[in-house]
């Protein structure tokens, strides 16, 4: 064993931690020791009232969701006049429900539009074409006629474009169209 000179000695015991605790005997630390070593305290259970009130809230907030989507999906759309159509025969897009994804294709001699999509849906999309595709045309707004007083009815304008949209989850053009806030396009001739 080693022996220190007393220099050596008190400077190692300035180095090491005294072991006398004295901050618990203050008062500041006895109060945060008591703090501390306090028992978790019980949470207080909840009224039965109000377990019937949450439970009433979001039954109704279910409900009215599902009113709302109701409403949403039972919308059936009219069909477009014949001037809604677009002059060109290949301004048209195909789309997914609720037009989340889309992508155009060409029409080949005679086909419509909905054919087409049809046919190019696996290329635009990666998976097989649904059985209902659906064509639609969007009214864009209503505008007064050029040179016409205010009283008059505006004049209806429609868009440049033809949408074919996937129509799986209703099964009809009216309310196929009607989900996207768009018209049923008009049967060519």
């Amino acid at each position: 064993m080693k022996h220190y000179d007393a220099e050596t000695e008190d400077l190692i015991s300035c180095v090491r931690p005294t072991p006398e605790v004295t901050f618990t005997t203050s008062p500041q630390g006895e109060a945060m020791l008591a703090r501390l070593l306090e028992l978790p305290q019980q949470p207080e259970k909840r009224s039965r009232k109000r377990r019937l009130g949450i439970v009433g809230a979001v039954a109704a907030g279910i409900l009215a969701a599902g009113g709302a989507t109701a409403a949403i999906g039972g919308y059936h759309a009219p069909t477009a006049p014949p001037e809604a159509m677009p002059a060109n025969d290949m301004a048209f897009v195909c789309a997914t429900t609720g037009m989340h994804r889309m992508g155009d294709t060409a029409a080949r001699v005679g086909e419509t539009p909905i054919d087409a999509c049809r046919r190019s849906w696996s290329r635009i999309f990666s998976v097989k074409a649904p059985s209902h595709l659906y064509a639609c045309v969007q009214r864009i707004e209503a505008i007064p006629s050029p040179g016409s007083s205010e009283t008059s009815s505006p004049e209806t304008r429609w868009g440049k474009l033809v949408y074919v949209i996937d129509g799986e989850q209703f099964k009809n053009a009216p309310e196929t169209c009607g989900s996207v806030k768009m018209f049923v396009a008009p049967a060519g001739d």
